[in-house]
């Protein structure tokens, strides 16, 4: 009786949540708009500097070139007080050609304040809002204020927040959080906290690649807003040209923030909430695989503050803005588990293998790469255990099942390899950017003189860091000093060991020149050597959170808040330069879609000429009621003659064509632009999507079975588990 009391309050809890969220995103009462409204003293440039500007007869034209931003698409709200004795008008412009819609207001004689809006049909660059003075004896420009579309972050904050407290009160009714959980989570939480430092404002600071991961967002975003799933191209790259990087570049978890997007979230909102997930997700990976791994709650809060605090980890989130490869980051500590389990432990955890695997491909290529070298280190030195407890079918059953998994990336990234796209150009030699051994063991990189030909690695911080090595040397003291062989001390070393041959792959010492002839230049992928110390922090971690419990010796709670106490303090200074960073895109204002290099197109493309994005008409064709959304085109064609459309887009294979059905030849123009061949007489609706390949159908339908299968198997071992429970 007392338990479905329970669970009828907890359902009207639940409901009641649900219902004063879905009040607070249809009454629109949180939320909110950036307002421009310094135009006329700072952003936009008036002759001779003065804050308000009047002119004369005789100095007709444009009065100003401002504001100069780079907004996202959507519908804008433009007030001003500009008066005059004649007829004047306002012109919106932008850099990149998007068209703004009406591109004019009327300014007429007489008036003294106005309000008018505008669209903007696609994300532009540079928007300048110039006041044509062209008639009458003068003009008295007093103020101008621009108004962004209004954005739901507050929205979602809130509904974030009370789902987060919905959750946290149904786990206290059912007992799940007793005073020491409460007191672990606090713990971990402030490790989450402190990470995400960075996030917590309304800017996206710009680093290493922000700009380009930006872009794929938004490229992502505007495919799923065209109704692809899973999304294979997108129009927002290369000014509306579109993109397959998510191809090449996974970006299954991105689909998250791009949802935010196009639910009304503004492109910094979603960031932000990105990265915090992130650290949340990546503390609470390395706290389940420790506490697996280890079998002790104070070895998992120990290891979960180590990982989620190290260096090297909040230097990708927010110095690198590696979106890739800290995702991948989420999951190392689930693959360090399956393998061990599939190697050493119970191999009937082969799926854990699979699943996590399978998301570190979604999520980052070259940590795969490394991923799978750890995965070869560990067969080949425990080869004889492998075939005498006969595991070698549980580690191909694991391989089978992520290539099932990601089987909907693949087929679609090898078609395209085969095609000769890809970003070769990026290639590098990894002798050039190896760490000089010396920076491994700094607190902070700063300027420095290092061992290394790239230099700008002593720009940010590439190091071990103290907490992971202090944690890692008590593992080893525990072992040292052990009366007894301990199989999770044998265990500590092993890691502490592996993670040392990681941070020595990417130093100096290691001979990268012969790796690089021995595999014949396939290294260059790997890019930058110290990559390899995302696999030291996970390594370094689960070692260091058993060393330091440990050392507690019955003291967890003082040895966890000790960590957290050093972990904080030497992160807090790479945590508050990127939050102080100068550069970064402000709320309200998007990245720029003209991307200046030519990762995954096709070969021969350059970025300049996208510029240009009008319609190409080579032949005597009438074209009208021309529109393009993304990267889907129509139009009303009246071909006189043979004649070929040139689009303003790339003509990646997968693209069709047709009019009034009929299915019309596609191929390739100047820059690689798509282009549509008519036939005389050819009369109708023009449509060009993209469709994809045939092929692609069926990755698609072994992913997406695969993935049932694994849910249905889920729940099935949970309800067997909660029948037993039942039973006792």
């Amino acid at each position: 009786m007392k338990r479905e009391k329970n669970g009828v309050m907890t359902l009207a809890v639940w409901l009641l949540c649900a219902m004063v969220i879905a009040l607070v995103f249809a009454t629109g009462i949180l939320d909110r708009q950036k307002t421009w409204e310094d135009m006329p003293y700072g952003l936009m440039r008036f002759d001779g500097g003065l804050q308000r500007d009047t002119r004369a007869d005789g100095a007709y034209g444009a009065m100003n070139d401002g504001p100069g931003l780079d907004l996202p698409a959507g519908t804008y709200r433009l007030r001003w007080a500009i008066e005059g004795d004649g007829d004047n008008r306002l012109v919106i412009t932008t850099e990149n050609g998007a068209s703004a819609v009406p591109g004019e207001i009327p300014l007429p004689a007489g008036e003294t304040a106005g309000e008018a809006t505008f669209t903007l049909k696609d994300a532009a660059q540079g928007v300048d809002i110039v006041v044509m003075f062209e008639d009458g004896t003068r003009i008295d420009v007093s103020d101008m204020r621009l108004y962004s579309p209004e954005y739901r972050d507050h929205a979602f904050t809130f509904a974030l927040i009370a789902l987060l407290l919905c959750a946290l009160w149904t786990a206290a009714r059912r007992g799940c959080l007793t005073p020491m959980r409460r007191g672990k989570l606090i713990l971990i939480g402030l490790a989450v906290l402190i990470a995400s430092g960075p996030a917590l404002k309304d800017t996206v600071c710009i680093g290493h690649d922000t700009t380009f991961h930006l872009v794929r967002l938004c490229n992502l975003a505007d495919g799923l807003a065209a109704g692809r799933l899973p999304v294979r191209i997108g129009g927002f790259s290369y000014n509306g040209y579109g993109a397959i990087t998510s191809v090449f570049y996974p970006d299954i978890f991105l689909y998250g923030p791009a949802l935010l997007m196009n639910w009304g979230a503004s492109l910094q909102y979603a960031v932000n909430v990105f990265f915090i997930a992130v650290n949340a997700a990546s503390a609470a990976a390395m706290y389940a695989a420790a506490r697996r791994m280890f079998g002790d709650e104070w070895t998992a809060v120990c290891a979960s503050i180590l990982y989620t605090l190290s260096i090297y980890r909040v230097s990708d989130v927010f110095t690198r803005y590696a979106f890739g490869e800290m995702t991948a980051m989420v999951f190392l500590p689930l693959f360090l588990l399956g393998l061990y389990e599939v190697v050493l432990g119970e191999k009937r955890r082969w799926v854990l293998l699979g699943v996590s695997a399978a998301c570190i491909a979604l999520s980052h290529m070259l940590s795969t790469l490394i991923c799978a070298l750890a995965a070869a280190g560990m067969c080949v030195l425990f080869i004889a255990r492998i075939v005498r407890e006969r595991r070698l079918g549980a580690i191909l059953k694991a391989a089978a099942l992520a290539l099932a998994l990601c089987a909907f990336q693949l087929v679609p990234f090898v078609m395209y390899s085969m095609q000769g796209i890809g970003a070769q150009e990026l290639m590098k030699d990894p002798a050039y950017f190896a760490l000089s051994p010396a920076q491994l063991l700094l607190l902070g990189a700063g300027e420095l003189s290092l061992d290394p030909r790239d230099t700008t690695l002593s720009t940010f911080a590439l190091e071990i860091g103290l907490p992971l090595l202090l944690g890692a040397a008590l593992a080893l003291y525990g072992a040292a000093t052990a009366e007894k062989k301990d199989g999770k001390n044998s265990l500590a070393v092993l890691l502490t060991a592996a993670g040392a041959a990681f941070a020595f792959m990417a130093t100096t010492l290691f001979p990268w020149g012969h790796v690089r002839v021995l595999t014949r230049g396939l290294s260059d992928y790997l890019q930058f050597p110290w990559r390899f110390l995302m696999m030291t922090a996970a390594l370094f971690a689960l070692a260091g959170g058993h060393g330091c419990a440990r050392f507690a010796r019955g003291h967890g709670e003082q040895i966890a808040a000790a960590m957290l106490a050093v972990a904080a303090l030497c992160a807090l200074p790479t945590l508050t330069d990127e939050t102080r960073n100068p550069e970064y895109i402000a709320f309200g204002e998007t990245v720029s879609p003209n991307l200046q290099y030519t990762e995954y197109t096709i070969p021969g493309t350059q970025t300049a000429p996208t510029m240009e994005r009008s319609l190409l008409v080579d032949g005597d064709t009438a074209v009208t009621a021309y529109r393009k959304t993304g990267t889907t085109v129509s139009a009303q064609v009246d071909a006189r003659t043979d004649a070929t459309i040139s689009l303003p887009l790339f003509g990646y294979d997968g693209y069709r064509a047709t009019v009034d059905g009929q299915t019309m030849e596609t191929g390739l123009g100047e820059n690689n632009r798509l282009t549509v061949h008519l036939p005389a007489g050819t009369r109708g609706e023009l449509r060009v999507w993209f469709v994809g390949k045939a092929g692609w159908r069926l990755a698609d339908a072994v992913s997406l079975g695969t993935l049932l299968g694994l849910l249905a198997l889920a729940a099935r071992r949970r309800g067997a588990r909660k029948e037993k429970d039942d039973e006792k």
